[in-house]
């Protein structure tokens, strides 16, 4: 009767424990889908300025250039141009090695709740054979 209870104890504290452990999986996966995308889309922006700042190089220094702000269109000379680009593409490169690092993180801290939940069946295993 007493080895029953202490099984009933050891059963919800596993059950507990594989709840949490999905609770976190479930919100850790989502985070790092949204990860993935906003890494995706800093890519596809670094793709365009590069893909921006070759067709202007292509064109004569006298073109005149516009830059599009919000719903409007701005005259501007193509060396500032270039310059946002540029500043802008270290900025997507600054962000996709921030996100980089969290996405790390979530990784480790994942593993390392397995590895937990893990080593608590292991003992609780162990607890019943002895």
């Amino acid at each position: 009767m007493a080895s029953e209870a202490r099984g009933a104890v050891v059963d919800l504290e596993l059950k507990k424990a594989f709840q949490e452990l999905q609770v976190k999986m479930v919100s850790t996966t989502q985070q790092l889908r949204v990860s993935d995308l906003q890494i995706e889309q800093l890519k596809r922006q670094i793709t365009h300025a590069h893909l921006v700042s070759k067709e202007i190089g292509s064109l004569p220094k006298e073109t005149r250039t516009y830059e599009g702000v919000g719903r409007m269109f701005i005259l501007q000379p193509m060396s500032i141009i270039e310059t946002n680009l540029t500043e802008k593409v270290k900025t997507c490169d600054e962000k996709i090695k921030t996100i980089e690092g969290s996405k790390a993180y979530l990784e480790r801290s994942l593993k390392e709740s397995e590895e937990n939940l893990r080593e608590l069946v292991n003992a609780k295993q162990r607890e019943l054979t002895h």
